[in-house]
């Protein structure tokens, strides 16, 4: 494992690894010398990875040929997949902070100064999340998976993203869900609730009727949705 590292969730790696240990053990407990090395890090996800296999609920496209195609995989398996891995171009972080947070504020129905305040402090506060599409390889029948990612998570500078399109990368993650596409464009990604971390209280404090200047993210095709665990 040589990959470069741009993405690894600590917590929902350690609390996989306890569960299937069947105790409370830190993964990276014998591993870590900066509590962020991605050399570290890199090394906790190959240990973790060992801990997968043999397992009914594990499948690797990339080092094995299972005798299941993606679209025959249980829902809550971990996946071991090829593809590469982008930000969509509706989504600008940068943009939708600086843009747009003064024009959700005053779209608000605030009755107060304090209710004001009180939202803006809550928008803040959030925990923002990034629309991450993976275009799967040929392995897993092209499919186009997608994850609400964590900045937390990123091994990278948000910015150096883009640097990496084209890219293949191997894909650890926990498939949460299929998604179909019919007639109706998917929602992947609501601005409000995930990128905001509004809650269903604010959200409907919206007026429905007034022009949104926000663009939810949809798309016309089937997708997996994907807990990501690590990106190398």
């Amino acid at each position: 494992m040589f990959g470069n590292l741009i993405y690894f969730n600590r917590a929902k790696i350690e609390q996989y690894a306890m569960l299937m240990q069947g105790k409370s053990k830190d993964i990276l407990t014998n591993l870590t010398v900066g509590d962020n090395d991605r050399t570290d890090f890199l090394l906790a996800c190959s240990k973790f990875e060992e801990l997968l296999k043999g397992r009914e609920d594990y499948y690797d496209f990339v080092d094995t040929d299972p005798e299941v195609t993606i679209k025959d995989v249980k829902i809550s398996s971990i996946v071991k997949v090829k593809g590469e891995v982008y930000i969509p171009e509706q989504f600008d972080m940068i943009h939708l902070i600086e843009e747009y947070k003064d024009q959700l504020l005053n779209a608000l129905n605030t009755k107060t100064d304090e209710e004001k305040d009180i939202i803006k402090m809550v928008l803040n506060s959030s925990k923002m999340k990034i629309p991450v599409f993976c275009e799967l390889t040929s392995e897993c029948d092209y499919w186009m998976g997608i994850c609400k990612a964590t900045l937390e998570n990123l091994m990278i500078d948000y910015n150096d993203l883009e640097d990496y399109e084209g890219t293949e990368f191997t894909i650890l993650a926990k498939l949460e869900a299929r998604k179909f596409y019919k007639d109706t464009p998917l929602l992947v990604y609501d601005i409000y609730k995930d990128f905001l971390g509004l809650n269903r209280a604010l959200r409907k404090t919206l007026p429905s009727n007034k022009k949104d200047p926000f663009e939810n993210i949809n798309v016309e095709e089937d997708y997996l949705a994907l807990e990501i665990l690590a990106v190398y």
